[in-house]
C-alpha cells in the first residue's frame, strides 16, 4: 500500500487440469464394452448395418438404402485417443493498481492475462493427406495398419455418380469413421481491465466494470456454443495444418462493460426527506430499493461454413473469404433480419481447403446490450421478522437479443430467425428471520 490510498497487486498461477472430452468420443465406447453403435436413421433405417462388434467390414454399398439419387454405405464408429494424452496446463498473470479517489470510492485499473497449453482436440486420425498435385494420400497415423485404415473406408454417402455429398442432404456423417482425441490445443487471453467501485454510503452503492481484451485458440473444445454466438467445428479443416486453426475464441468479445447498483430512495423514517412521516405514510413511501444491472458487449467472433471439396474427407471445412462483408440488419418481413449479405465475400473452393480462419474477428454477431432491474421494499413486521415485496424486471426495456445468424454457404446465410426471450416481469415475496 503506498501513502495509504494506493495498493498495487501482481500475481502468477500455474495449474493443470484435464479437460472433459465430448462423451461420444471415450475409449470405453468401443465394443465389447458398450452395446452397437447406431449413427443414424435414413429411409426408416437403422445405419450402419454393420458396426464394430461384427469387426471391420469395410464400406460396401448397402442396396437397402439406395434411393434413386443416393447411395448408402455401411461403416463403423471407431475411437481412438493418443497415446500421449496429458492434462491441459494454464498459466495465469495479473498486475493491478487500485487508487482511493474518494471515501468508500475506489478506482482499480490492471492487466490480466492467461496461456493454455495441451487444450483437448477432437481429432480426425483417419483424414487423407492432400498433396501438391490435388491428389490424397492415406493417413500416416495407419502407416502401420493400412489394411485396418482400408477396411475402414471412406466416404458415406455418394450421388448415382459416385460424387461425395454433403450430410446434410442425406442426414449421414460422411467419413465419421475415425474420431480421435489429442491434447495439442493452445490459447492466449490478453485484457486491460478497469473497475469503479463505490461502497454503501448514503444510500448508494454501485460498480462499472470495463474490459477490453483478446483471447486466440486453435482449439474450439469438445463443447461449443449455440445461439446468441456460433463456434466453428471442433474438429480442424485440415489436421496436418494447425497453424491455420489459430483465431479468436468463439467466444472472444472485444469490449464488455457492466455495472450495478444499489440506491435506496431517501423517503421515509430517517432518510432525507418526509423523515417524520406517520407510520401509515411511511409504510407506504419508505423502504423502497432500485437495483438496475447493464450488460453490454461487442458480439461473438463469426464462422461460416461450406462444403469439403477436398477429397480428404476432413470434417469443419470451411469457403474461401474474398472479403468481409458490411453489416446491413435489414428486417425480412416474417422472417427476421438480415444481418448481413453474402456478396461473393465467400466462396466454395474449388478445390482443396478454404482458407477462411475459424471465427472471423472481422464479422461479429449483433452486440449483447442488456438491462435489468428490481424495485424491491421491506416490511419491518418485528425485531426479528422483515418480509421483503419485490418485482424483477428481465430485460426491462425489451430490447431484442438477436441470436447467431445463419452461417453456412446458401441462399440464407446471414439470416437472423431467432432471440433471446423478452422482457419478463416477476413477483416475489421473502419472509427473513
Amino acid at each position: 500500500m503506498l501513502h495509504g490510498r494506493t495498493v498495487v497487486r501482481g500475481a502468477f498461477t500455474q495449474s493443470s487440469y484435464l479437460e472433459g472430452t465430448g462423451t461420444n468420443l471415450r475409449l470405453p465406447l468401443n465394443p465389447p464394452f458398450t452395446p452397437a453403435e447406431i449413427n443414424a436413421i435414413y429411409n426408416n433405417l437403422s445405419l450402419p448395418l454393420t458396426d464394430t462388434t461384427d469387426g471391420i467390414t469395410g464400406s460396401a454399398p448397402n442396396p437397402s438404402c439406395a434411393a434413386p439419387a443416393y447411395t448408402c454405405y455401411d461403416q463403423a464408429l471407431l475411437r481412438v485417443w493418443d497415446q500421449n494424452v496429458q492434462p491441459a496446463i494454464a498459466y495465469e498473470w495479473n498486475f493491478t493498481i487500485q487508487q482511493q479517489i474518494a471515501q468508500g470510492t475506489t478506482f482499480q485499473v490492471g492487466y490480466v492475462g492467461q496461456k493454455g497449453i495441451h487444450l483437448m482436440v477432437p481429432f480426425d486420425y483417419g483424414q487423407r493427406v492432400l498433396l501438391a498435385d490435388g491428389t490424397t494420400a492415406n493417413s500416416p497415423y495407419f502407416a502401420k495398419n493400412l489394411a485396418l485404415y482400408n477396411a475402414l473406408g471412406n466416404p458415406a454417402l455418394t450421388d448415382s455418380s459416385g460424387n461425395l455429398l454433403s450430410a446434410d442432404n442425406g442426414g449421414i456423417n460422411e467419413g465419421a469413421t475415425i474420431s480421435g482425441t489429442k491434447s495439442n490445443g493452445n490459447m492466449e487471453y490478453n485484457s486491460l481491465q478497469a473497475i469503479l467501485q463505490k461502497q454503501m454510503s448514503r444510500g448508494l452503492q454501485g460498480q462499472v466494470s470495463y474490459t477490453y481484451s483478446k483471447c486466440m485458440s486453435d482449439s474450439t473444445g469438445y463443447y461449443g456454443a449455440w445461439n446468441n454466438a456460433l463456434s466453428a467445428s471442433a474438429y480442424w479443416q485440415n489436421v496436418y495444418d494447425q497453424r491455420a486453426e489459430w483465431a479468436p475464441c468463439y467466444y472472444d468479445a472485444t469490449h464488455v462493460l457492466s455495472a450495478y447498483a444499489v440506491y435506496q430512495l431517501p423517503f421515509g423514517t430517517g432518510k432525507q426527506f418526509a423523515s417524520g412521516a406517520r407510520k401509515s405514510v411511511n409504510e407506504v413511501i419508505g423502504g423502497w430499493a432500485v437495483s438496475p444491472i447493464v450488460s453490454i458487449r461487442t458480439g461473438w467472433p463469426m464462422p461460416i461454413t461450406a462444403g469439403d471439396n477436398s477429397g480428404t474427407f476432413g470434417r469443419g471445412p470451411r469457403p474461401n473469404c474474398n472479403s468481409l462483408p458490411s453489416i446491413e440488419n435489414t428486417p425480412i418481413p416474417g422472417v427476421g433480419t438480415q444481418w448481413f449479405t453474402n456478396n461473393g465475400n465467400f466462396t466454395q473452393p474449388a478445390s482443396g481447403f478454404g482458407d477462411c480462419a475459424p471465427q472471423l474477428a472481422g464479422l461479429r454477431t449483433p452486440r449483447y446490450t442488456d438491462v435489468d432491474a428490481s424495485v424491491h421494499k421491506d416490511f419491518f413486521l418485528t425485531e426479528r421478522f422483515r418480509l421483503e415485496f419485490r418485482t424483477d424486471f428481465i430485460n426491462a426495456f425489451n430490447h431484442v437479443q438477436y441470436n447467431a445468424p445463419a452461417n453456412g454457404l446458401g441462399s440464407t446465410i446471414g439470416q437472423i430467425t431467432s432471440a433471446q426471450p423478452p422482457r419478463n416481469i416477476q413477483f416475489a415475496l421473502k419472509v427473513y428471520y
